[in-house]
C-alpha cells in the first residue's frame, strides 16, 4: 500500500525539525586534536576538559566545530549522484533510509525495481522491464535498492561523477546472520545428537555441507564469501587468492567509501564529509531496523573454529581487511575535529531517537 505523499512530507518535515533542534542543543565535545589516528581499530577519544572552565570550553569547542563545518561547506559541493550497494545481512537495511531521504529531498531520479519490491535484479544485472525508466529516458541519479554490483552496467546508466558506496560487516558475524536468516541448518539438514549449536556442527567440516547453489546460471553461496559476491565477485574465483586480491583492490578504487558496520558512526561521518552532505542527511531514526534474536547470535568461535572459517571464506576476510584498512586511512586524512564530530553525531542521534520514540526531552 502506497503512502500518501503529503503524509510522507509531514514525516520528513517533523524529522528535520527535530534534527535541527537537536543539532543546536547544548552538546559537549571532546578535544582530540593531538590524537594520533591508528589504522584498523576503533579509537577512544580522551576527554581533556578542565572541570573549572568546563562550560566555557564546551562552548568554545562547539563554536569552533560549527565554524569549521561552515567553512568546509562553502568549498564543498554536495554529491547528488550515488549508487548504494545494499550488501545482504550487513546492516544495509538500517543505513538505507538516509539515502532514501536524501534522494527524496533533492528530487533525484532513482532507479527503482518494477516487480521485486526492494530488489531490482539479483544476481544478474537488471534487464529492460526489471526497472522503471526515467521520464526522459536518460541516466539515473541514485540507486538504493538491492542490486548486485556490476560495474559495466552501472556505468552505462549513471553519470561519470557517480559515487559508489557499500557496506560490509565482520565475516564471522555475517556468517552467523546468514546461517539463521536463510534457515541453512534446516535446508541442508545439519543435525547432531550431542550438539545443538549449528555453527559448531558446520565448522567441524564446512566443505562437507553443500550450501552452494545456482541462480539464473550464476553460482552463489550464502555461507562463503557472500558479501564479496554482492560486490560482483565470481564464486568460481574463491580459491584463487592472487586474482581475488586484485579484484578487491579494484573495488577499493571503484568505491568512494565502503562502510564498516562495526564502525558505523565513524563511517557515516566520513560519508558526510566525502559527499559534502549535512548532518541532517546522515541522521537515522532507528538504531537497527532488521535485527533478529537467535540462539547462537552471540556465540564466539574457538580459535580453531575461527581459523577453519578463515580458510573456508578467505576471500571474504581479505575483502574485510582491505576495506577496514581503507576506512581508517581515509579517516586519518581528515581534520583533527573528526572525532568531535563523531561524538556530536552520536549525541544528536540519541536525542532525535528519544524524541521520535516519545521519550522525555531534556530541558
Amino acid at each position: 500500500m502506497r503512502k500518501d505523499p503529503f503524509v510522507a512530507f509531514l514525516g520528513l518535515l517533523a524529522f528535520g525539525g527535530v534534527a535541527i533542534l537537536a543539532y543546536f542543543s547544548d552538546v559537549a565535545f571532546t578535544d582530540n586534536s593531538s590524537k594520533t589516528l591508528t589504522l584498523g581499530r576503533r579509537l577512544d577519544v580522551p576527554v581533556n576538559v578542565d572541570p573549572v572552565n568546563r562550560e566555557d570550553q564546551i562552548e568554545d569547542n562547539h563554536s569552533a566545530l560549527v565554524d569549521s563545518q561552515k567553512q568546509s561547506s562553502k568549498d564543498c559541493i554536495p554529491k547528488k549522484h550515488f549508487v548504494w550497494i545494499k550488501v545482504h545481512k550487513a546492516g544495509s537495511q538500517t543505513t538505507t533510509p538516509l539515502f532514501e531521504r536524501f534522494a527524496f529531498n533533492n528530487h533525484l531520479k532513482v532507479l527503482l525495481g518494477a516487480h521485486r519490491g526492494p530488489t531490482i535484479s539479483w544476481p544478474l544485472p537488471p534487464r529492460e522491464g526489471d526497472y522503471f525508466q526515467t521520464k526522459d529516458g536518460g541516466l539515473f541519479d541514485a540507486l538504493y535498492s538491492h542490486s548486485r554490483y556490476n560495474k559495466t552496467w552501472l556505468e552505462a546508466h549513471f553519470p561519470d561523477d557517480t559515487a559508489y558506496l557499500a557496506i560490509v560487516k565482520e565475516p564471522f558475524t555475517h556468517f552467523k546472520s546468514c546461517l539463521h536468516y536463510y534457515a541453512i541448518p534446516r535446508r541442508i539438514k545439519i543435525k547432531s545428537k550431542t550438539e545443538k549449536n549449528p555453527v559448531k556442527i558446520f565448522l567441524k567440516d564446512p566443505w562437507k555441507y553443500k550450501t552452494e547453489a545456482m541462480s539464473q546460471g550464476i553460482r552463489w553461496d550464502k555461507t562463503r564469501n557472500a558479501q564479496l559476491f554482492d560486490l560482483g565477485f565470481p564464486m568460481e574465483k574463491s580459491d584463487d587468492m592472487e586474482w581475488t586480491e586484485k579484484y578487491i583492490a579494484q573495488l577499493d578504487r571503484d568505491f568512494l567509501l565502503v562502510i564498516i558496520l562495526e564502525y558505523h558512526d565513524e563511517s557515516l561521518i566520513l560519508l558526510k564529509r566525502l559527499m559534502c552532505w549535512e548532518l541532517y542527511d546522515i541522521l537515522l531514526g532507528a538504531e537497527n531496523r532488521n535485527s533478529r534474536p537467535y540462539s547462537y547470535k552471540y556465540y564466539k568461535p574457538t580459535p580453531e573454529e575461527e581459523e577453519t572459517y578463515r580458510k573456508y571464506a578467505a576471500a571474504e576476510y581479505a575483502m574485510y581487511q582491505r576495506f577496514n584498512q581503507s576506512l581508517w586511512e581515509k579517516i586519518s586524512q581528515q581534520s583533527p575535529d573528526f572525532f568531535q564530530e563523531v561524538d556530536n553525531y552520536r549525541k544528536v542521534t540519541t536525542q532525535v531517537r528519544e524524541f521520535c520514540q516519545g521519550g522525555k526531552r531534556r530541558n
